[in-house]
């Protein structure tokens, strides 16, 4: 990936309000699974152009019902970050980490609907970063619209020149 605007296109990540995938059935008792793995690597694409540092967590369990990831913002920030269908959810300011009384959810944790409401809330070079790539992406395109019009136009030209002769 060379980091040009066409790799940047964001990953769809699914069609809920959370930015998960929908879950596969299960093989054997039709229970939901989703497969946090590929889940991560996911987010892990369509973010790290926005972040300095993420990562699945190497020294904490993952199972069929959450991951962890690691993330380091611009801003030098560390957080490990639980994600599971409930959400995103700072479990430490350390990586590979689960702070004490973080093992589960309680109710004043906060809990992020996807990926992107987590980074905008950590981490200003995220909303810097993401912002600059939209305005790259949305000049990008307002060029092409304007080629394509001009393209358009020399091929009415044409049309009308042959007409008339």
């Amino acid at each position: 990936m060379d980091g040009s605007i066409k790799d940047a296109e964001p990953v769809a990540l699914g069609t809920d309000s959370t930015g998960i995938r929908p879950p596969l059935e299960g093989a054997d008792n039709g229970e939901e699974i989703i497969n946090w793995e590929e889940e991560a690597t996911a987010i892990i694409n369509d973010v790290k152009t926005h972040v300095a540092e993420i990562d699945i967590a190497k020294k904490l369990p993952s199972n069929e019902s959450h991951i962890y990831m690691n993330i380091c913002t611009f801003e030098g920030a560390s957080y490990c970050i639980h994600v599971s269908s409930i959400g995103f959810r700072i479990v430490s300011k350390i990586y590979d980490t689960i702070d004490e009384g973080k093992e589960e959810v309680s109710e004043d944790d906060e809990v992020f609907e996807t990926p992107y409401a987590l980074l905008d809330k950590i981490s200003p070079g995220y909303v810097e970063s993401f912002g600059n790539q939209l305005c790259k992406q949305l000049l990008q395109l307002q060029r092409m619209r304007t080629e394509f019009k001009e393209e358009d136009e020399e091929g009415l030209e044409e049309e009308d020149e042959e007409e008339e002769d």
